[in-house]
């Protein structure tokens, strides 16, 4: 099956993402990690990534990625929508169990990168957020 030209915008700015996160000392483990309920998709993490923070150390890090290019409204927002953020978190979860994460001792963290491109002059700008889980 060929890709949408949304699907191909998605995965350029996934991959500006890496970089992007790379350059600030991420280290990536995993990439479009999914899970699958009933023969359907059931959620996805686009990168999951070691980070040391400040504050808590060595953190595992699953980080949702948002490309927009500017004028077709805000990224953050996307996330927010509740199916698809219950959805992301389903899914680190299971990655945690497959990976055998020991989540009672791992300082875990979940965050967006939003990916900003003009298509008139190719600028690209990013913004990365923490989320807060309650």
């Amino acid at each position: 099956m060929s890709r949408t030209e949304k699907q191909k915008i998605g995965d350029w700015g996934e991959e500006q993402a890496v970089l992007f996160l790379s350059r600030h000392k991420y280290n990536i483990v995993d990439r479009n990690y999914c899970i699958y309920e009933k023969g359907k998709k059931g959620g996805e993490v686009d990168i999951v990534a070691w980070n040391d923070k400040h504050y808590f150390g060595r953190t595992l890090c699953f980080i949702e990625v948002k490309t927009r290019t500017y004028g077709e409204g805000s990224a953050e927002r996307a996330t927010r929508k509740k199916e698809k953020f219950s959805a992301f978190l389903k899914a680190a979860r299971r990655y945690c169990l497959d990976k055998k994460v020991d989540i009672n001792n791992t300082p875990i963290q979940f965050e967006q990168v939003s990916v900003y491109v003009n298509n008139r002059t190719k600028e690209v700008k990013f913004k990365k957020y923490e989320i807060p889980v309650e």
